[in-house]
């Protein structure tokens, strides 16, 4: 079974050669493309992934859909996996590649949720805080959730800071039935 952390493995050594090579750039075209065929073209995935398919099979269909279109360095990578039996992996591509492209590049997501949506300049605002705090440049997504009641979620990777009043209520009312219990 394969998992993301071995596809993160694999595509951060792709970019890092591709860096020493002074392809970084065509190597990241090349991603978005192998990104695009993989989500858009469901017959490619399959055959790819099919386990019955030769190893062959799947090298020569990789030759006939990216043919030219890719660096020798991607499709170097594309046929290691097809060796490797690790072709499983390329479905995490899409979602894993920006993220490893972001951290290179020292930009950050971050997920905003409000009841009501944010205008412009509190979202300019909400940037810089941000950026000033992770010492990074921040992407906001602001998202409408009106099932925080009031106040903002934000949320950066892996850290969540909850100033909605829906999670502000549910520590009241925690606190409340451990005083009620005493």
């Amino acid at each position: 079974m394969l998992d993301k952390s071995t596809a993160i493995t694999f595509v951060d050594a792709l970019l890092e050669v591709a860096k020493k090579k002074g392809v970084f750039e065509q190597v990241e075209k090349d991603l978005d493309l192998v990104c695009d065929v993989i989500t858009k073209f469901d017959n490619f995935r399959k055959i790819l992934f099919h386990p019955s398919v030769t190893r062959d099979e799947k090298k020569n269909l990789i030759k006939k859909v990216f043919g030219e279109s890719v660096s020798d360095l991607t499709k170097n990578l594309l046929n290691l996996l097809v060796d490797r039996r690790n072709e499983g992996i390329l479905e995490f591509i899409p979602e894993i590649y920006r993220e490893v492209i972001d951290e290179k590049r020292g930009v950050l997501k971050a997920k905003i949720q409000t009841v009501v949506p944010l205008t412009e300049e509190r979202l300019n605002t909400l940037k810089k805080r941000l950026d000033n705090l992770t010492g990074k440049s921040v992407e906001i997504e602001a998202v409408q959730e009106p099932n925080i009641l009031g106040g903002m979620v934000v949320q950066i990777g892996n850290r969540m800071i909850d100033g909605s009043v829906a999670s502000r209520l549910k520590s009241l009312k925690t606190r409340l039935m451990e005083v009620r219990t005493a």
